[in-house]
């Protein structure tokens, strides 16, 4: 499902607003003076749509934008103009996992968790540091099995709400990846902000809590707000399946 191209102004339209969304959500901290880590604004909740609706492509060009924006605005420190790049990364993942096209999302979910793993320095990490995403690799491997079967529906509301939540779980859990890609096989923990292995092991514990927590919640927005919204434009021909 994306936005119909049937008008160039239409989908121009949209990408005004969805980007205007994107940076007006990454402008608003999570913990008022907090200004670094994953996810440490409100646009988690809502990047996944912008994969769904806009496409994977659109969806990360517009979240792109919006959240270059978004930091100009509410500034952290220049690093995480770094680290926003897990966000396009999470829509665009969450938009070819909503359009069924499992290959490329295992490719890329794969290639960045064996980065992870084969870096010396994980071996000294606890596991439940990356509990969610070791879980959200199991979710990519049943996507990828039931896909293709007849286990998938076909139409209608479950469709919908079985690829909400396949695309709002990978896509977000690839953007929680990246993220660990840039901070640990890309050794920025250290090159950035001087961390020691000790302290990025309690790093990693509280990243235990903290992630899956976020997930949870953009699930619960997805299966509402996004089910509506996709509704609701798919009854007006704004979104094709």
């Amino acid at each position: 499902m994306t936005v119909s191209l049937e008008t160039s102004s239409r989908f121009v339209a949209f990408m005004a607003i969805f980007t205007a969304l994107a940076a007006v959500l990454d402008s608003i901290p999570i913990i008022p003076g907090f200004y670094g880590g994953v996810w440490d604004s409100w646009l988690f909740l809502m990047s996944p749509l912008f994969g769904i609706i806009l496409g994977p492509i659109g969806g990360a060009a517009s979240i792109a934008m919006g959240s270059f924006i978004g930091h100009l605005v509410y500034f952290r420190n220049p690093y995480e103009l770094l680290f926003m790049w897990g966000a396009p990364l999470g829509a665009g993942i969450s938009g070819l996992v909503f359009q069924r096209r499992w290959k490329p999302v295992f490719i890329i979910y794969t290639g960045l968790l064996l980065a992870y793993l084969v870096t010396p320095v994980s071996w000294q990490l606890p596991l439940w540091g990356i509990w969610d995403v070791l879980v959200g690799f199991g979710v990519l491997v049943l996507f990828s099995v039931i896909v293709n079967t007849r286990l998938w529906p076909e139409s209608g509301d479950r469709r919908n709400v079985i690829g909400l939540l396949f695309a709002t779980v990978i896509g977000l859990e690839s953007d929680v990846l990246l993220r660990v890609f840039f901070l640990v096989p890309c050794q920025t923990y250290w090159f950035f902000y001087g961390l020691t292995v000790e302290g990025l092991q309690i790093l990693w514990w509280g990243a235990g809590f903290v992630t899956p927590l976020k997930v949870l919640m953009a699930v619960v927005v997805g299966l509402t707000i996004g089910f509506s919204l996709i509704r609701i434009l798919a009854n007006q021909n704004i979104v094709e399946n």
